[in-house]
């Protein structure tokens, strides 16, 4: 039993390749490639798949900002056309005041 165990702590090499070396070194060889290629196209699928994602949120994030601006504009729209209607009453009720003072200047003048 010693003389097996001892065996194992000191290996010994041999320059002679035999078939079981070779079948596991292409066994090392195909899996370790397996695991790496497979690990490169799951991370390229999740790549692709968070890609797409980000597409279509900013997407998103452009038509509300499309939407946005929209409203901005028709808001400012808005403000100019109530801004003019403003200056046109005003308009409308000084010279009403004007014509209502001249009105009161010719009564005092009748008196």
């Amino acid at each position: 039993m010693s003389l097996h165990f001892n065996a194992m702590l000191h290996p010994h090499f041999s320059p002679d390749i035999t078939l079981g070396h070779l079948l596991q070194a292409a066994v090392v060889l195909i899996t370790g490639g397996g695991g790496v290629l497979g690990g490169y196209l799951s991370l390229r699928n999740d790549l692709d798949t968070q890609r797409a994602e980000y597409r279509v949120a900013l997407a998103a994030h452009e038509a509300r900002l499309t939407q946005a601006e929209r409203e901005l504009d028709d808001r400012r729209n808005e403000d100019r056309a109530f801004q003019a209607e403003m200056r046109a009453a005003l308009e409308r009720v000084m010279q009403s005041l004007s014509d209502l003072r001249a009105e009161l200047g010719e009564k005092q003048n009748r008196r």
